[in-house]
């Protein structure tokens, strides 16, 4: 009897505790009350019908689409690659409140990045008031 009130206490206790997310600068230069900062992750998979690997001036990049996070400012990004034979490094060239490119920091082609299978694996920190 007592585990079941000790974890019943505990399944109580859990979603009042609250974590703040503090931002200490944005690309825009701009803050707001921690009440309204958010964390936001996802991958964004190679093969994303809208959002796939592109060859553009020599560059191979690709879009991220955030929209479904609800960020009203542009956050900041971190991102990185996982997949076979996947750049190292890739650079975060643009980023909105709803999207971001990634260019990849090597020769790698469009193709290769879908052959490889090269997603997105992302987070970002922002404002949603």
């Amino acid at each position: 009897m007592k585990l079941l009130t000790c974890l019943l206490t505990v399944m109580l206790a859990v979603p009042a505790l609250q974590l703040e997310l503090k931002i200490v600068s944005t690309p825009d230069g701009s803050t707001r009350a921690p009440p309204c900062a958010m964390t936001c992750s996802g991958v964004s998979k190679y093969d994303e019908a809208d959002y796939g690997w592109h060859d553009i001036q020599g560059k191979t990049l690709k879009g991220v689409n955030m929209k479904s996070c609800g960020f009203i400012t542009a956050p900041v990004v971190t991102a990185t690659m996982r997949g076979w034979n996947c750049p190292a490094m890739i650079r975060i060239s643009i980023s909105w409140r709803n999207m971001f490119y990634v260019i990849a920091m090597s020769d790698a082609t469009a193709n290769q990045m879908a052959r490889g299978r090269c997603d997105v694996y992302w987070n970002a920190n922002g404002y949603n008031c």
